[in-house]
């Protein structure tokens, strides 16, 4: 006999329904594969759905998505990296004038604080709001806006 829907069940078709996109978007820009973001954030929501019982549903939980999924990124990362080597990808060709901007753009970006790129790249390039990268990095909105102001300071002057 198949049980009836639990209200925890239905908690979590609703953060499912409510999250998805957010959690395959954040997915994207850590891993920018497609395929690979998927599959973390479906292993995202195997993982919620295993501790479902365990989960304190008055509280929103894309920020514990969220995490899981840089988690499992970073995981992938390793595991690729140890898979296959450190490997130098053949750049496409670029005209000269393209080719220094980018270069320019890598070394600036590579000079800003590991928070100043991330609250860079990750609100104005992934879309996420102050709000959802700081309920994933534990730190406060007001602090990311902070870092993101020096990032383009930086960038602007550099």
């Amino acid at each position: 006999m198949i049980e009836p829907p639990t209200d925890v069940d239905q908690r979590f078709v609703e953060a499912y329904q409510d999250d998805w996109l957010s959690v395959l978007r954040f997915a994207l820009a850590w891993t920018n594969d497609p395929q690979a973001a998927e599959d973390i954030a479906q292993e995202a929501f195997v993982r919620l759905w295993n501790r479902r019982s365990k989960v304190d549903w008055s509280r929103p939980v894309v920020p514990w998505l969220l995490v899981t999924a840089r988690h499992l990124a970073t995981d992938r990362f390793r595991r690729l990296r140890l898979a296959t080597g450190p490997k130098h990808r053949a750049m496409p060709r670029l005209d000269e004038e393209t080719l220094v901007r980018w270069l320019d753009l890598r070394a600036e970006l590579g000079a800003l604080t590991a928070v100043e790129r991330t609250a860079l790249t990750m609100v104005h390039v992934a879309g996420f709001s102050y709000e959802e990268l700081a309920s994933v990095l534990g730190t406060t909105p007001g602090a990311l806006r902070a870092a993101a102001s020096r990032g383009r300071t930086k960038l602007e002057t550099g």
